[in-house]
């Protein structure tokens, strides 16, 4: 499943017209170094198993040619030149054998020293790349939460201007509303600052007045009543 969505977004980035994001970009370069890193992880595993049997095989022609050695002593001692030459054939052709395959290994741990190192410095590269991608990742989130508007604005200051302005507009409605009440209603409203019956409506100067007398705080001269009195 994750190879084919791999395949898919880079089809979709190959499509006229759309270029490929460097986000998208470094989703498949990483990706594709990943890949490596297992190739090469897994190459040489294999050569290790290959390497393994090799030497056991070459243990197995080592015992071989100490038994034929034993044996062909025993034969000269019972007289049987032609035995022990033929041993002597065998265990020559087998030292051979085992020669090449010792120089061999030689050479196969110089390469697999080379080899781990490379990897590991691959793992290191791959874990730094992780690790950057995670935090382009992040950085693309953050960018795109906030894109630039045609004002210039990001969306959360544009939003917040706009909130201000919603703000302001309320205020400036409820300025119009109080100022084209009836008569009898901004009457009522005089009374009611006046103490002369309870408010229509809950006020916030009314709590704030009630907040006031529990923290002990003389109450706020009426000023609007006073002004409106007059």
């Amino acid at each position: 499943m994750r190879q084919f969505l791999e395949r898919l977004l880079g089809l979709l980035a190959d499509l006229p017209g759309q270029a490929p994001s460097a986000l998208a970009s470094l989703e498949r370069a990483t990706a594709a170094a990943r890949r490596a890193h297992t190739a090469a992880r897994r190459a040489l595993a294999i050569a290790m198993a290959e390497e393994a049997r090799e030497a056991e095989r070459r243990a197995a022609l080592t015992a071989k040619v100490s038994e034929l050695e034993q044996r062909a002593v025993q034969a000269l001692r019972a007289g049987r030149e032609d035995l022990a030459t033929q041993a002597a054939e065998a265990i020559a052709a087998m030292t051979a054998e085992i020669n090449a395959s010792n120089q061999a290994s030689e050479r196969f741990a110089a390469e697999v020293a080379l080899a781990r190192r490379e990897i590991d410095a691959q793992r290191r590269r791959l874990s730094d790349l992780d690790r950057g991608r995670r935090l382009a990742k992040i950085s693309s989130a953050l960018n795109a939460a906030a894109p630039a508007s045609r004002s210039g604005l990001d969306s959360f200051a544009e939003a917040e201007a706009a909130l201000a302005q919603v703000v302001a507009e309320n205020q400036d409605a409820r300025f119009v509303r109080e100022e084209m009440a009836p008569p009898a209603e901004q009457l009522i409203e005089r009374m009611v600052d006046a103490g002369l019956g309870d408010p229509v409506q809950v006020r916030a100067a009314d709590i704030l007045a009630r907040l006031r007398r529990a923290a002990g705080l003389p109450a706020m001269p009426l000023l609007e009543s006073t002004s409106n009195a007059q």
